[in-house]
């Protein structure tokens, strides 16, 4: 929450936020905080991540609500074996016709 202050501070030009947190109400600083969930302002990476995330969503895509997080650069996803991307590939319709040809062939 602290960084979030300052944060909020920074986009409202109050440069002495010790003074400013003391007048500040919580129903305030939760307005507020739930205003940058719907509109993060300050960061280009955040807002991108929410208009792919909505497009995703819009077009049909079948992701949970935490996936935002998956189209900022700062996200790395889990390791995947050879066998994992191979399977994941095989989903694809032409990459499996070519993998089962290749296979066909004894390669």
């Amino acid at each position: 929450m602290e960084e979030f202050l300052y944060r909020l501070a920074l986009a409202m030009g109050i440069w002495d936020v010790e003074a400013w947190k003391k007048r500040i109400t919580v129903g305030q600083l939760k307005r507020w905080m739930a205003y940058y969930r719907v509109d993060p302002w300050g960061s280009d990476w955040r807002r991108a991540g929410r208009a792919a995330f909505i497009t995703a969503q819009a077009m049909g895509a079948k992701i949970d609500e935490e996936a935002e997080e998956k189209f900022l650069p700062t996200y790395r996803s889990a390791e995947q074996t050879e066998e994992q991307m191979i399977a994941e590939l095989r989903k694809i319709g032409t990459f499996r016709q070519q993998m089962d040809a290749r296979e066909g062939d004894g390669r």
